[in-house]
C-alpha cells in the first residue's frame, strides 16, 4: 500500500509496498524520502576522487545512457560522505522517474575513484489509477473524477500531488485527520494498477469560537469576518487564513496567534484580540497663490472624520468637508453597516452636497448593497440619484441659446468592485489595490422657468448617461527602505450632450498634485503617477513624485483637451498628535511656464483615536 497521512500538522510519512502477481515472488520498494541505505564506509580522501558508476546488469546499458546526463550534478568528491549524498540524490531522481527497483549493490574507493555498482531495473508506468472509495467532492482538482490512465513513466511527485490535493479537500470539508492510501496495487509487465483508498476518520465540527482579550467587538461580526462560526465543519482553508484576515482589520489586533484545540468531544477555536485605535480625524490646509492679487495667497482646507466600530459591529460613519477656491464647498457623508442579518451583505449609504459658488448646487444620494469577500475586498451594487439645480437667474431671461449649465436629474444604477492586497495599509512596502466602477442611467433635463422654453426644443430632454471610473496602485519594495509607488486613476462620461455641471472634477492633493483642488473639469481623463518613498519609520517617510494627466472637456459648446503635469516632494512623519504631512508641488498646463511662486503648499494631520 502507498500510504500518505497527516500524522501531525504539516508532517507527512511516505512508504511504498508493492506486490507482484503472476509469480511466486514478492518484493517491496521504499522511497528514499525518509531514509536510504547505501553500503558505504566513511573514507576521507587525500585528494578529490572521481565518482564512477558501473551497471550491475548491462542489459539496461542503452537506457542508462539516455538518462545519465540528467543524474549526476557533481563529479569529484573530497570524502565518502559527499559521495554518498550524491548517490542518494541520484537514486531519488531514478526512482522519481519510474525506476522503482533501482539501487546500489556496492560502493568502494581506490586511489583515484569512488566506484558505485548500480542496478537500474525497468522503468515502471502508472497504467491505471482509480478513484476507489473517494467521493467526487474529495477529488476536486485531481484527474481522478474519470479515473486516471497514463502511459508515462511512474512519477511519485505526481502521485503525491494527487494525494495531497485529496487530503486538502478533506481538511476543507471537516476531516483534518484523513489519510490516503494506494490500494489494490498490481504490477504486470512494469505497468502499475492501483485504486485510491480514503480513510476520512472522525468528522470535526467547530463547537465554539472564543475571543480572549479586551477587544470591543461583537462575536457575530468576527464569525462573519473570518468565515468561521460555532457549528461549522472544520475548514483548513479558512482556519489557516485567520491571522492574515485579522491583520487587515482596522480596529483590533492579535495579541498572539489564534489556537485551535482538538479533544475527544469538543473542538475550540481561541482568538486573542485587543482594541486598536481606528477612528480618525484628519485635516489639510492649503496655501495657493491668488491669481488676482500678486504676492497674496488663498486658503483652502479639508476636514475628515471617520468613526469606526463605535457600535461594536465594524460599522463606519464618515464626514468629509472641503473649502475650495472660488467660494465653492463640498460636503460628503457616508455610513456603512456590514454583515446584515449575519450574512456577507452590508448596506452603504452616501450623501454629497457640492456648491459651485453661486452658480449651481449638486446633491447626490446613493444606496448600495455591498457583498464582502476576504480582507477589504468587496463588490457593491448601488442606485444613485443626482439633482443639479441652478442657483441664479441672472442673464437667463434674455438668453438666446441654452447656457452651459442646466437643471439636471440623473437616476443611475451601477456596480463597484474593490480589491486590495497590501502588506500595511497606512504605509505599504509592497502590494496592489484597485477599484472599478461602472454605472448607467437616465438623465432628465428640467426646464428652468427663467429660460425661454423654446430653447429646449433643440435638445432631447431625456437621454441615457454612462460613467466609468477606475483606480490602480502598485507598491514595489526596491531594497531596504526604498519603495516605489506606481498608480493611475481615470474616468469617462458619455452622453450625447454634456452640460458643465455633469463633468468630473480633478486636481489637488488626492488626484493631480500641483493644481488647485477640483479646479479642472473633464468628461474623460487619465492620471498616472510615480512616487518614490524613503521610509523613516512605520508611518513616516520622505517622498518625491511626478504625475501626468490627459483630459478632455466635451461639454456643451466646449471642447478642451490638455496634458498637464505636476511634480514635487514632501514628508509624512508620526508625532504624538498624529501623522503630520507637509508637501510642495508645482504644476504645468497648456503653454504656461513653471513658476516657483505658483507652487502649492499643503499641511495635513491624521489623528487616530
Amino acid at each position: 500500500m502507498f500510504f500518505l497521512s497527516k500524522v501531525q500538522k504539516h508532517l507527512c510519512v511516505f512508504t511504498i509496498p508493492f506486490s507482484r502477481t503472476g509469480s511466486a515472488c514478492c518484493y517491496f520498494i521504499f522511497f528514499l524520502l525518509l531514509s536510504t541505505s547505501i553500503p558505504f564506509s566513511t573514507i576521507l580522501a587525500q585528494k578529490n576522487l572521481e565518482l564512477k558508476i558501473h551497471l550491475s546488469d548491462t542489459s539496461y546499458q542503452n537506457e542508462f545512457l539516455k538518462i545519465s546526463n540528467q543524474l549526476q550534478s557533481q563529479k569529484y568528491f573530497r570524502d565518502s560522505i559527499q559521495a554518498r549524498n550524491e548517490l542518494l540524490s541520484i537514486l531519488q531522481k531514478l526512482q522519481s522517474s519510474g525506476y522503482l527497483a533501482s539501487g546500489f549493490d556496492s560502493v568502494y574507493s581506490d586511489s583515484a575513484f569512488f566506484h558505485a555498482h548500480l542496478y537500474l531495473g525497468p522503468a515502471f508506468k502508472i497504467a491505471f489509477l482509480g478513484k476507489g472509495n473517494a467521493d467526487n467532492s474529495f477529488l476536486a482538482g485531481t484527474p481522478l473524477r474519470k479515473n486516471y490512465k497514463s502511459a508515462k513513466a511512474f512519477d511519485y511527485k505526481e502521485i503525491v500531488k494527487i494525494q495531497e490535493r485529496i487530503l486538502r479537500n478533506c481538511e476543507n470539508q471537516g476531516y483534518p485527520f484523513a489519510s490516503v492510501n494506494l490500494d489494490s496495487i498490481v504490477i504486470e509487465n512494469e505497468n502499475i494498477h492501483a485504486q485510491i483508498l480514503l480513510k476520512k476518520n472522525n468528522v470535526i465540527t467547530i463547537d465554539s469560537v472564543l475571543i480572549k482579550g479586551n477587544a470591543s467587538i461583537a462575536p457575530v461580526f468576527i464569525y462573519n469576518y473570518i468565515g468561521v462560526k460555532p457549528g461549522d465543519l472544520y475548514d483548513e482553508s479558512r482556519v489557516s487564513k485567520i491571522s492574515n484576515r485579522l491583520r487587515e482589520l482596522a480596529f483590533v489586533r492579535e495579541i498572539r496567534e489564534s489556537r485551535i484545540e482538538f479533544t475527544d468531544k469538543l473542538t475550540k477555536l481561541e482568538l486573542y484580540l485587543e482594541n486598536k485605535k481606528s477612528s480618525q480625524f484628519d485635516g489639510i490646509l492649503g496655501l495657493l497663490p491668488d491669481e488676482n492679487k500678486e504676492g497674496k495667497f488663498k486658503i483652502t482646507g479639508e476636514a475628515h472624520i471617520k468613526l469606526q466600530n463605535s457600535l461594536r459591529r465594524g460599522e463606519i460613519i464618515e464626514l468629509n468637508w472641503k473649502q475650495l477656491p472660488s467660494s465653492s464647498q463640498d460636503l460628503r457623508l457616508r455610513a456603512y453597516y456590514p454583515y446584515l442579518l449575519n450574512t456577507p451583505i452590508g448596506l452603504d449609504g452616501y450623501l454629497s452636497i457640492f456648491r459651485k459658488d453661486s452658480t449651481y448646487v449638486d446633491v447626490i444620494k446613493s444606496l448600495g448593497v455591498q457583498y464582502s469577500f476576504s480582507g477589504n475586498n468587496y463588490m457593491k451594487a448601488f442606485v444613485k440619484d443626482k439633482q443639479s439645480d441652478l442657483q441664479t437667474s441672472k442673464g437667463l431671461e434674455n438668453a438666446t441659446v441654452l447656457p452651459t449649465y442646466a437643471d439636471i436629474s440623473i437616476l443611475s444604477y451601477g456596480l463597484t468592485f474593490h480589491y486590495e492586497n497590501l502588506d500595511y495599509r497606512l504605509n505599504p512596502r509592497k502590494g496592489f489595490s484597485m477599484e472599478l466602477t461602472g454605472s448607467i442611467g437616465n438623465r432628465d433635463i428640467r426646464k428652468n422657468q427663467d429660460i425661454n422654453p423654446i430653447l429646449y426644443d433643440s435638445i432631447r430632454l431625456r437621454t441615457t448617461s454612462y460613467q466609468t471610473d477606475f483606480s490602480f496602485d502598485n507598491y514595489f519594495s526596491l531594497s531596504g527602505r526604498h519603495v516605489l509607488n506606481l498608480g493611475s486613476i481615470g474616468g469617462y462620461i458619455y452622453n450625447p450632450e454634456i452640460f458643465s455641471n455633469e463633468l468630473m472634477r480633478i486636481g489637488g492633493l488626492k488626484s493631480l498634485r500641483g493644481f488647485d483642488e477640483e479646479s479642472i473639469y473633464a468628461s474623460s481623463f487619465v492620471i498616472g503617477k510615480a512616487e518614490y518613498r524613503y521610509l523613516l519609520e512605520q508611518n513616516s517617510f520622505l517622498f518625491a513624485f511626478f504625475n501626468a494627466a490627459w483630459y478632455e472637456n466635451q461639454s456643451r459648446h466646449t471642447f478642451l483637451t490638455d496634458t498637464p503635469i505636476g511634480f514635487g516632494a514632501g514628508i509624512n512623519f508620526e508625532t504624538k498628535l498624529g501623522i503630520m504631512s507637509v508637501s510642495y508641488a508645482l504644476g504645468k498646463q497648456f503653454d504656461n511656464p513653471i513658476l516657483l511662486r505658483n507652487g502649492k503648499i499643503h499641511f495635513g494631520i491624521v489623528n487616530y483615536f
